[in-house]
C-alpha cells in the first residue's frame, strides 16, 4: 500500500483513512506493507509493515530523480524532467503557483468564487518522483499481491511498482484537484490524476459524487470505479462535556478554499447576532488561515472567534464532544470524515448539500454550497432548539455507529480478489 502520510504525521482526512483502511484490513488478516515518504512513529499494529521511501532514496544517488512514466496524455504531453517545482504539503503559496496562473491566464469563462493561488509548498515534485522511484526498488525486491496507491501524491509510485513487479494496481481517489481547487487546478497535479485513474487496474472513488466526478473528468467508465465509502472507529469512547457551557459552533478541517472556511465566517456573524452568548471554533491550519483571521476582523467577530491552528486527534475529539454544532460548509466535498467524527461524538453535524459522508448518514442538516443565510439560520435552529439538536445528535450518532472500517476493507478485498488469478 502507498500513502503519503499517516497518523500522527497528518494534514487532514487522507491520513485517517488511510490509517482507517489499513486497521480494517488488518483486522481481516490481511499483511499491510505501507511505503511512506518519511516519518512514521512505531509501534505499529501486527501485519503492519511501514516502509521508508526517504531510507531507500539514501541508498541510490542523491542526484535529481528522473522521470518515471512516459505517457503523454491529452494535448501539452507529458513531461515530468520539466515538471514545475510544487512542495511538501498542501500549504504554503509557491512563485510557480502565481506564474503557473499568470501563464494559463484567466479566461476559462466559468464563474467561480477564486479558489486560493496557494496550496502546495516548493518541493513536492521532486519528492514525489523520489518517493516514485523508491516504491519502484521496493516493489523490485518484496513479493506482494497488490498495489494500493492512496491519492495523486503515490500514483506515480504505483505506476512504478506495477513495471516493476507486474502486479495489478489499484488507485484509491480521495478528492482531485478540481475539488481542492475549483478553476485554478494545478494542471501537473491533474496530468498525473489523469494518468493514475486511467493506467489502474482499478480505481476506487470514497464516494458517488467522487466517482461521478472521475468519470466526468477522465473518461474512466463507472464500471471501472468501485465506490468504497470511508467510515469511523465507532468503538472511540464519547467523551464527557463540560457542564458550565457556552453556545458553540464548530469548523474543524483544512483552511483551505476547498473546506469553505469564508462561508463559516460569514454565517458566524450573522448566527451571532441572534445567539449573543454563541462562540465559534475554527480548528485546523492552511493556506486560509491569516485571511480567515483577517475575515473575522472585518466581520467584527474577531473576539467571539477562536482560531486554533492544527489540532492532534485527542483534542479535536474533545473538541467534537464540546461543541454543540459542527459545520462542514466545503465549496466541493469528496467525503468528510471529520463530520462522522463529530456525529460519533454526539454533536449534530451540518455539511454542505453533495457532500460524500451524506451517502452514508441521512441524519444530517444540508445546505446549498454559498448559501451563508441558510448555513446561519441552522447554526442558529441547533443552537437555540435542545429539542432539534438531540434528534439530529442521536440519529446521526446511531447511523455513525452502524459504520465500519472493517467493512470497507472487505469491499476492498473483493476489489483485490476480482484483479488475482484463481
Amino acid at each position: 500500500m502507498l500513502g503519503w502520510e499517516y497518523p500522527p504525521h497528518i494534514t487532514g482526512g487522507l491520513g485517517v483513512a488511510c490509517e482507517g483502511l489499513v486497521r480494517g484490513l488488518l483486522q481481516a488478516r490481511t499483511e499491510v506493507a505501507l511505503v511512506l515518504p518519511g516519518e512514521a512513529r512505531p509501534p505499529f499494529p501486527p501485519g503492519l509493515t511501514v516502509l521508508k521511501a526517504r531510507s531507500e532514496d539514501r541508498r541510490e544517488s542523491r542526484g535529481r530523480p528522473s522521470a518515471v512514466a512516459s505517457e503523454r496524455p491529452g494535448r501539452g504531453g507529458w513531461a515530468l524532467r520539466g515538471a514545475p517545482r510544487l512542495a511538501s504539503g498542501y500549504s504554503a503559496p509557491t512563485d510557480w503557483r502565481r506564474r503557473a496562473v499568470r501563464a494559463r491566464g484567466r479566461g476559462s469563462g466559468r464563474r467561480e468564487r477564486p479558489a486560493p493561488l496557494p496550496v502546495y509548498g516548493s518541493d513536492l515534485v521532486t519528492d514525489v518522483l523520489r518517493y516514485a522511484e523508491a516504491s519502484g526498488r521496493i516493489a523490485a525486491r518484496r513479493h506482494f499481491d497488490v498495489i494500493h496507491a492512496h491519492d495523486w501524491l503515490t500514483y506515480l509510485g504505483g505506476l512504478e511498482a506495477r513495471r516493476v513487479s507486474g502486479r495489478p494496481l489499484v488507485v484509491h481517489v480521495h478528492a482531485t484537484e478540481l475539488d481542492r481547487s475549483g478553476s485554478l487546478e494545478n494542471r501537473f497535479v491533474a496530468d498525473i490524476e489523469a494518468l493514475g485513474v486511467r493506467q489502474a487496474d482499478r480505481v476506487i472513488a470514497v464516494s458517488r459524487f467522487t466517482a461521478a466526478r472521475v468519470a466526468e473528468l477522465y473518461g474512466v467508465p463507472l464500471e471501472r470505479i468501485t465506490v468504497i465509502h470511508n467510515a469511523i472507529d465507532a468503538r472511540r469512547a464519547r467523551q464527557a462535556r463540560s457542564l458550565a457551557h457556552t453556545p458553540l459552533a464548530l469548523f474543524a478541517g483544512r483552511l483551505t478554499w476547498q473546506k469553505g472556511p469564508d462561508f463559516f465566517l460569514e454565517a458566524a456573524a450573522l448566527a451571532a447576532r441572534e445567539v449573543p452568548r454563541a462562540r465559534f471554533v475554527m480548528a485546523g491550519a492552511g493556506d486560509r488561515e491569516e485571511a480567515a483571521i483577517a475575515a473575522a476582523e472585518g466581520l467584527g467577530i474577531r473576539g467571539r472567534v477562536l482560531f486554533t491552528g492544527f489540532l492532534p486527534s485527542r483534542e479535536l475529539t474533545r473538541l467534537y464532544a464540546e461543541a454543540d454544532v459542527f459545520v462542514l460548509p466545503s465549496v466541493s466535498e469528496p467525503f468528510g470524515i471529520a463530520a462522522l467524527e463529530a456525529l460519533a461524538q454526539g454533536t449534530p453535524a451540518i455539511v454542505a448539500r453533495g457532500a460524500g459522508v451524506s451517502e452514508v448518514v441521512k441524519n444530517v442538516l444540508e445546505v446549498d454550497f454559498g448559501d451563508v443565510e441558510d448555513l446561519a439560520s441552522k447554526i442558529i435552529t441547533v443552537l437555540t432548539s435542545p429539542r432539534i439538536a438531540r434528534r439530529f445528535a442521536a440519529r446521526g450518532r446511531q447511523e455513525v455507529r452502524r459504520l465500519s472500517w472493517k467493512d470497507s476493507a472487505r469491499k476492498c478485498l473483493a476489489v483485490y480478489a476480482e484483479l488475482l488469478p484463481d
